[in-house]
C-alpha cells in the first residue's frame, strides 16, 4: 500500500510537472505571438508613417521643382529679353562697322504698342525729335513679343520662313525671332494662300511674337525704313495720336478672293474687281424704285384710264342717242307732211293737232 501511494504520488508529481511544463509552454507561446504581433504592428505603423513622410516629401520636392521651374522660366524670359537687346546692339554695331547702316536709318522711328495692337510711325520735328506721327497700322503681336526697350532693325527678306511651315511677305528682322511681316501664307510665293482666318484677327494678340501687319503696311516698312531703324515696344490702352485703323473681314468672301490680302497692290489681286462688282450691285439695288412708289403710280394710271374710258363711253352714248332722236323726228315729220299732201284733209285746226302729235311722239322716242 505504501508502495502504491508512493507510485501515485510520483505519478501526480509527474503529471503536475507535465502540466506545469505545458502551461509554461502555452504562456511562452502566447507571449511570443503577442510580442510578434506588437513588433509587426509597430513596424507597419512606422512603415506607414515613413510612406506618408515620403509622399509628403515627394510633394514638397515636386512643389519646389515647380516653383523653381516657374522662377527659372520667369528669369529666363527676363534674361532672354535682356539677351535679345544685347545681341541686337552687338549686331547693329557689326553692321555699322561694315558700313551697312545709312543715315536714312534715322528718318523714321517705329513704336509698337502691343497693349492696343497698333504700330505708329514717327518722323522728326524741327528740333530733331520724333514727335510727328505720319502713319498708323493695325497689328497683331503675341506671346514672345518684347515688352519694353528700343531695338534696331537688322535685316530684311521677302517670303521669310516662319514658325509652323508658313511664310511672311515683306519681312523686316527686329531681334531674335521677332519680325515685322504680313499675315502668314501657307505656300511660299503663292499670294492666294493667305491664312484668311488670321487676317480677320488683325488687331488681336494672336501671334507667337512677331508683329503681323497687312501686306500694304508690311511693304511700307520694308521699303521705307532702312536697316538700323529704331523700334520701341511699349503697352498702353491709348492707341496713339492717329488712333487704331480697322481692316476688312474676309472669311465670308468667295474662296477665289479670300485667299488674297485685300491690301496687296499686286495687279493679279482679285479684290479690287470683286469690290467693284459689290459696289455696282449695291448701286443697282439703290436705284430700283421701291414698292410704295410703284403702287401709287399704278393707282394714278388706273384713275386716268377710267376717266378716259368714261368720257369716251359718255360721248358715244350721247352721239347714238342724238342720232336716233334726229332720225325719228325727221321720219315722223316727213310722214306727216306726206300724209298732209296726199289727203289735203288737214285743216288749220287739224294742223295743230298733228304738230302736237309729232312733238309728243318725238319726246317719247327721245326718252
Amino acid at each position: 500500500m505504501k508502495k502504491f501511494l508512493q507510485m501515485l504520488k510520483m505519478k501526480i508529481e509527474d503529471e503536475t510537472a507535465a502540466f506545469a511544463i505545458l502551461g509554461a509552454m502555452i504562456i511562452t507561446f502566447a507571449i511570443t505571438i503577442g510580442t510578434f504581433e506588437y513588433i509587426s504592428h509597430t513596424q507597419l505603423a512606422e512603415v506607414g508613417s515613413n510612406v506618408n513622410m515620403a509622399q509628403s516629401e515627394s510633394e514638397n520636392v515636386a512643389s519646389n521643382i515647380e516653383e523653381t521651374n516657374t522662377n527659372e522660366l520667369e528669369t529666363e524670359s527676363t534674361i532672354d529679353e535682356e539677351k535679345a537687346k544685347k545681341e541686337n546692339e552687338e549686331e547693329y554695331e557689326k553692321l555699322k562697322k561694315k558700313k551697312k547702316i545709312s543715315s536714312a536709318a534715322d528718318k523714321y522711328y517705329i513704336k509698337v504698342n502691343y497693349g492696343a495692337q497698333v504700330v505708329t510711325i514717327y518722323t522728326k520735328d524741327s528740333n530733331g525729335n520724333y514727335t510727328k506721327p505720319i502713319k498708323a497700322m493695325v497689328c497683331s503681336t503675341g506671346t514672345y513679343t518684347p515688352t519694353s526697350g528700343t531695338y534696331r532693325t537688322l535685316g530684311k527678306g521677302n517670303w521669310w520662313p516662319l514658325m509652323g511651315d508658313v511664310y511672311g511677305q515683306y519681312s523686316t528682322w527686329i531681334c531674335g525671332d521677332i519680325l515685322f511681316h504680313s499675315v502668314p501664307y501657307l505656300e511660299k510665293g503663292d499670294k492666294s494662300s493667305l491664312e484668311y482666318w488670321a487676317y480677320d484677327q488683325l488687331g488681336q494678340r494672336v501671334s507667337m511674337g512677331c508683329v503681323r501687319l497687312t501686306v500694304k503696311d508690311a511693304k511700307w516698312i520694308y521699303e521705307n525704313c532702312p536697316v538700323g531703324t529704331q523700334v520701341e515696344f511699349y503697352s498702353s490702352s491709348n492707341p496713339g495720336p492717329l488712333g487704331k485703323p480697322t481692316t476688312r473681314k474676309i472669311s465670308s468672301a468667295p474662296s477665289y478672293v479670300k485667299g488674297w490680302d485685300p491690301t496687296d497692290p499686286d495687279s493679279r489681286n482679285p479684290w479690287p474687281e470683286y469690290l467693284k462688282e459689290l459696289e455696282e450691285k449695291e448701286e443697282d439695288e439703290n436705284n430700283k424704285p421701291n414698292k410704295p412708289e410703284n403702287t401709287t403710280n399704278e393707282v394714278d394710271n388706273n384713275t386716268i384710264v377710267n376717266d378716259i374710258t368714261n368720257d369716251i363711253a359718255n360721248e358715244t352714248v350721247n352721239d347714238v342717242v342724238n342720232d336716233v332722236v334726229n332720225d325719228v323726228v325727221n321720219d315722223t315729220t316727213n310722214e306727216v307732211i306726206d300724209n298732209s299732201e296726199n289727203t289735203n284733209a288737214i285743216t288749220p285746226g287739224n294742223n295743230e293737232e298733228a304738230i302736237n302729235d309729232v312733238l309728243t311722239n318725238t319726246e317719247a322716242s327721245s326718252n
